[in-house]
């Protein structure tokens, strides 16, 4: 449950501006103003000392002289002033607080020194805070705005959609953006810097509102990702949906040195796979960001990916087919029964992208159609692709009404930007772009994998455990290897055999004599690499021979190994020989440890090509075996990978020992490299052919 002072901020019974000033072009003037202006029944107390009287209400010079506790205080003072102004805030009874004023934490260290100060007097006094450097709340539904965001002044129509946002700026341009659409809000919110509530505290408290259908997110980041995947699940549960616009996605990971996971799987990486595993509709532009949105709150979830699209142009309808295609959206077939329904379908041309053909302006014709495609149960989705057609808005309206009434989910893209246009699709809520034909696909792209994830959402949490993990014996290989960097060999192989991996035959050794006396153990064909933990690609420094078939060639690659070893460090060189494993495929496996959202998982195609071909996939740990599967079947390997069965089972198998490996070793390790994994076309069984785990 959210906490009850969360609420508080969106519906307080009395609020308090301290800072007040009379003149509403400034940033202190604007919360007063608003709130006078809004549907506010409470009451309202402007703090100034310089002033007795502001906007016709009683001003007072101080929170202490306030004749009652408010419910909220904004807090509209200069940075220095504002942990004086909070702990009179505690020292009244203050349960909430929104700190406006910016120079905290986003200053450099003074602001956070001054962030610090204010964040020991809010747990002092049991004060839960909105920013600092935020613009406030604004409780559409009952006309209540807390803050001076640009956007609490428009005219925002009540409706099923929150936004919680750490921008201000950005909040303001959502809110216009809102207006334009006729996309109904329930609640707004500016964060800032969330130095007490956070966006996981607003997540919680919009999901818990019965008005609320729809959570949209706009993150820089996140302070406790479990907790927000926490919430996904729990907007399933209720039936409610979460968008979000990640901004920010560039930002690399700490470990950029030696582990290929770690370099691979960046800030924005992990973010979207926690999103695509949790199912939460992912955007990446605000334009993006508001129609999955509105198509969220407003338009029936669509049963698969079949799309059917309309144009009044051919040219458009070629367009339409190739974006369909970039974006992996199929382009569905019209049923005979849909056909049949279509007057003059032997002018129409009855194929999907659906062009008018010239027969748009013959009686009846454009109702029939659009009518005969909403009711086919061939198609998912329906998309209107409009151009200059003389009897476009006829077409607009036949095409929102046909959606409406059969309950096909639909969006729109025109090309001449027209309000009328546009006006016709948001009167039934459809989402329409002026010519972001990339936007709008993306939109519908993000908002079909919402659907089939939920189609299986409820087998997908399931976590499936695949080891009886020896901890005492991984305890103690760790133990006895701290302060390393990389794990010795040695105890990788055991490490990775605790957890079921099964790894390739080897032997340490020094000397030529000692790698011949190794190779006829194990026997040949074998392979000679040198244990060089600092070297990320030992193919490329010389430091691994090529298959080795019998003693004389094993002599010359031993010489040719350790010669290159030694030229990148002198002394004691040590070389693995491994038993050769026939394979005709590698993959690589790792484990990364993300600040926000723990351990996570990697599968792609492995080998010296890693990094080049970035085929790879991310999940967070814990997996299931369908995390495990659909990893794999979204890898662009895919093809190759499904026409080995058995083969496919395994690897979703050893994905599910490695979330085993990276729960239970969360702290004792940093990253594990499994590249790479051999997997031979004649076999079920894959082995480990090298691994790094770093400490």
């Amino acid at each position: 449950m959210s906490d009850p002072r969360v609420r508080l901020l969106f519906e307080p019974n009395s609020v308090a501006v301290v800072g007040a000033s009379s003149d509403p072009t400034k940033a202190s003037g604007l919360p007063l103003r608003n709130i006078i202006n809004s549907k506010f029944t409470g009451k309202i107390y402007p703090v100034n000392p310089r002033a007795k009287e502001i906007s016709g209400l009683a001003c007072y010079p101080s929170v202490t002289d306030l004749p009652e506790t408010p419910d909220v205080a904004i807090l509209m003072v200069d940075a220095k002033l504002s942990p004086q102004v909070l702990e009179e805030c505690g020292k009244k009874r203050v349960k909430t607080a929104i700190i406006g004023s910016a120079g905290f934490s986003e200053s450099g260290p003074e602001g956070a020194e001054r962030q610090a100060q204010l964040s020991d007097i809010a747990k002092q006094y049991d004060v839960r805070v909105c920013g600092p450097n935020c613009h406030g709340t604004f409780n559409v539904l009952k006309g209540i705005p807390c803050g001076y965001d640009h956007a609490f002044a428009l005219p925002l129509t009540p409706g099923p959609v929150a936004i919680a946002s750490h921008s201000g700026a950005l909040l303001g341009v959502l809110g216009h953006r809102a207006v334009q659409a006729n996309q109904g809000l329930s609640y707004l919110v500016s964060n800032g810097n969330e130095m007490d509530l956070d966006l996981c505290d607003f997540t919680e408290f919009f999901l818990e509102d019965d008005s609320t259908k729809v959570v949209a997110v706009l993150m820089e980041g996140l302070k406790n990702g479990r907790r927000f995947l926490e919430l996904a699940e729990r907007a399933h549960e209720l039936g409610k949906k979460i968008v979000v616009l990640k901004v920010g996605k560039s930002e690399r990971g700490a470990i950029t040195t030696m582990a290929h996971t770690a370099r691979m799987a960046g800030v924005g990486e992990v973010y979207d796979a926690a999103f695509r595993q949790y199912g939460i509709i992912s955007t990446d532009t605000v334009e993006t960001f508001l129609g999955a949105a509105q198509m969220a709150a407003h338009q029936p979830v669509p049963r698969g990916g079949r799309i059917l699209v309309m144009t009044s142009s051919g040219a458009g309808a070629s367009l339409m087919a190739d974006k369909a295609t970039e974006y992996g959206l199929g382009l569905a077939d019209i049923s005979e029964e849909a056909q049949a329904q279509i007057p003059q379908r032997r002018t129409a041309i009855l194929t999907n992208p659906f062009d008018t053909a010239g027969a748009s302006r013959s009686p009846g014709f454009l109702a029939s159609v659009c009518e005969a495609f909403a009711a086919d149960g061939a198609n998912d989705c329906l998309l209107m692709y409009m151009g200059p057609l003389a009897v476009r808005h006829e077409y607009a309206r036949n095409f929102a009404a046909a959606a409406k009434k059969f309950g096909k989910p639909a969006a729109a893209i025109i090309m001449l930007s027209e309000p009328d246009m546009r006006a016709i699709f948001q009167a039934d809520h459809i989402p329409v772009y002026d010519a972001a034909t990339d936007a709008c696909f993306k939109m519908l792209r993000g908002y079909i994998d919402y659907g089939r994830f939920m189609q299986h959402w409820c087998n997908t949490r399931g976590v499936e455990r695949v080891t009886d993990l020896a901890r005492a014996n991984v305890e103690a290989i760790l133990l006895a290897h701290g302060g390393m960097a990389i794990l010795a060999h040695s105890a990788t192989i055991e490490l990775l055999r605790a957890y079921g991996f099964q790894c390739a035959d080897y032997r340490l050794v020094s000397t030529s004599d000692e790698a011949k006396a190794a190779a006829e153990t194990l026997g040949f064909p074998v392979i000679m690499k040198v244990m060089a933990p600092n070297t990320a690609h030992r193919s490329d420094a010389g430091l691994v021979s090529q298959k080795v078939v019998d003693v004389a060639e094993l002599r010359e690659q031993f010489a040719v190994v350790e010669r290159n070893a030694r030229v990148l460090s002198p002394g004691h060189v040590a070389i693995s020989v491994e038993k050769f494993v026939l394979h005709d495929l590698e993959v690589i496996l790792g484990v990364k440890y993300d600040a926000t959202f723990g351990p996570v998982i990697l599968c792609g195609l492995g080998g010296i090509f890693t990094e080049i071909l970035k085929d790879y996939a991310l999940r967070l740990a814990p997996l299931t075996r369908t995390d495990a599967e659909d990893m794999i079947s979204s890898l662009k390997a895919f093809p190759v990978l499904q026409k080995r069965g058995a083969q496919l089972k395994e690897l979703a198998s050893a994905l599910l020992q490695l979330s085993d490996l990276a729960v239970e070793l969360d702290g004792k390790i940093k990253a594990v490299d499994i590249n790479p994994i051999g997997i031979a076309s004649d076999s079920s069984e894959w082995t480990v052919l090298d691994a790094k785990i770093h400490l």
